[in-house]
């Protein structure tokens, strides 16, 4: 074979970028991350955040990723250049630390929304601490429980819709797939409590106008460029991609929505949380510019929707996967002669119901992606390990929720019953579950975590009961395990078909 000659443009050219690569990747090995050479991790990613991306477009989950790198490498480990994941609860308390707040990574602005031509960032993007607190201080009351209960009957409105669908569908066909009424349900529910109307999913049992699949893409972008949002502001946020981008869809309804309600009058003419929003731009307008408050609306119908869906899902999954924890669930609920639907007052103090969805959570955590931090320059002691400033730093949240040391021994089993004190009420049960709520993720801990949680609470402990109470529920296939996304970094739960019949109780 003839050679190729040595002043080959093409050869030369090609031999210039091998060797300009491999000298950027021994610079970044050797200088950039020495600070970080006592952690860790594969050499792939301690070379470049690509080795991340590679996994996931191979459909491997986050959660895989971590757990495998936490049983090769331990506790503390490296999963990017300067990316540091913990699977230690102690690392709770400083990344998380409610005064000395950690600030939210870079990758979190990779979820910024274009509207109007203008890059958005939302309530969860948001990386300022200043605003965010200044943002906090006007809102935080219409989320407290109090002030949820005003949204209450926006939920009973659906809870009654959902179950009246859901006995004429199961009178045609007995097998339905409840995940996505339950889905639906949460949409219309989260676009009530927000805008005092819904958008019709469960009417048209569809996604109209596309604003599920929007929510879907939002989550999974940031799912793929996560590790790079650097390259992907520069491809996808720069000034003249967004002057010519069209519209998301997200922030396309979230403007529609806050203009409709300033063309009936603004201000005062219907009781949800727009209306609190409102309320806040006219105390602080210097915080609540128009950009922001469709940042929060888009964060209000992105965040507080599927996920909460997802819960419910995984939970009723779960509990028709394990029928003693069914039946002591439905005996605490018959006990407590609920209303229809169920109210607020009655739910909440069910022990047992409550104790279904934190095991629920606890083995079907939402979020599959990390939740990543900043640390700052003068650097971080987490969990006996020193991080550098400039360090990202994650918690390993799947190997938390079934670490035996705070679990017990049986990490991988269904049992609600770990989350209840015994009547005694001893000391070791105090402490175990003081040791299980110190290491619960499932809304974040510390100054940023779910603003909106106790919204999901009250649509859960009430949509649940509803269902458990009105039908006898039973798994079409109980021996498939729980459907999962491979390129979302939440989990979202669409897929659970189930036969329905009019609930039969003993006499």
């Amino acid at each position: 074979m003839e050679a190729i000659p040595r002043n080959n443009p093409t050869v030369l050219f090609s031999l210039f970028v091998f060797s300009v690569t491999a000298l950027l990747f021994l610079w970044r090995l050797f200088f950039q991350s020495r600070d970080l050479r006592h952690i860790p991790g594969p050499l792939g990613a301690r070379l470049t955040n690509f080795w991340l991306v590679s996994k996931y477009r191979r459909g491997i989950l986050f959660k895989d990723i971590a757990l495998d790198l936490n049983k090769r490498y331990g506790p503390v480990v490296r999963y990017g250049p300067r990316r540091v994941l913990f699977s230690d609860a102690s690392a709770i308390n400083v990344i998380f630390n409610t005064r000395n707040t950690l600030p939210k990574a870079e990758s979190y602005e990779v979820m910024n929304q274009i509207v109007n031509g203008k890059v958005i960032s939302s309530w969860a993007t948001t990386r300022d601490e200043a605003h965010i607190s200044a943002m906090k201080k006007q809102v935080i009351s219409a989320f407290t429980t109090t002030a949820i209960l005003d949204y209450e009957p926006h939920i009973d409105h659906n809870i009654n819709f959902l179950v009246a669908k859901l006995q004429k569908d199961s009178m045609d066909s007995p097998e339905v797939n409840i995940a996505k009424f339950i889905i639906f349900f949460a949409f219309d529910t989260i676009c009530r409590i927000a805008f005092s109307d819904d958008q019709g999913f469960m009417a048209k049992q569809a996604d109209l106008g596309n604003t599920l699949e929007a929510a879907r893409l939002r989550f999974q972008h940031w799912h793929f460029w996560g590790p790079l949002p650097a390259l992907e502001r520069l491809l996808f946020k720069n000034r003249f991609v967004a002057r010519t981008s069209s519209t998301s869809l997200l922030g396309k309804l979230a403007s529609e929505r806050l203009q409709s309600r300033m063309e009936k009058g603004g201000l005062g003419t219907e009781s949800d949380l727009l209306d609190r929003y409102l309320q806040a731009a006219q105390r602080d307008p210097a915080t609540f510019t128009p950009s922001t408050l469709i940042g929060i609306l888009i964060s209000t119908i992105h965040a507080g929707a599927e996920t909460t869906a997802s819960t419910v899902n995984a939970c009723l999954y779960n509990l028709l996967r394990n029928p003693d924890a069914l039946a002591k669930l439905r005996a605490e609920l018959d006990a407590a002669n609920l209303s229809s639907p169920p109210l607020w007052s009655e739910v909440s103090r069910l022990r047992y119901l409550e104790a279904c969805f934190r095991e629920s959570m606890r083995l079907v955590p939402l979020l599959i992606n990390p939740i990543e931090r900043d640390v700052p320059p003068s650097g971080a002691t987490v969990a006996g390990t020193f991080v550098p400033g400039g360090t990202v730093v994650s918690l390993n949240v799947h190997a938390l929720n079934r670490d035996p040391a705070v679990y017990g021994e049986d990490v991988d089993s269904f049992r609600p019953e770990r989350w209840l004190l015994d009547d005694e009420g001893d000391e070791g049960d105090e402490a175990r579950r003081a040791r299980m709520q110190r290491a619960d993720m499932t809304f974040s801990q510390g100054r940023r975590s779910c603003i909106g949680q106790h919204i999901a609470w009250i649509e859960m402990k009430k949509v649940l009961p509803a269902l458990l109470t009105k039908f006898d529920i039973e798994l079409v296939h109980p021996d498939e395990p729980l459907s999962m996304p491979t390129k979302q970094l939440v989990v979202l739960i669409d897929n659970l078909h189930v036969r329905l019949s009019p609930r039969k109780v003993e006499s």
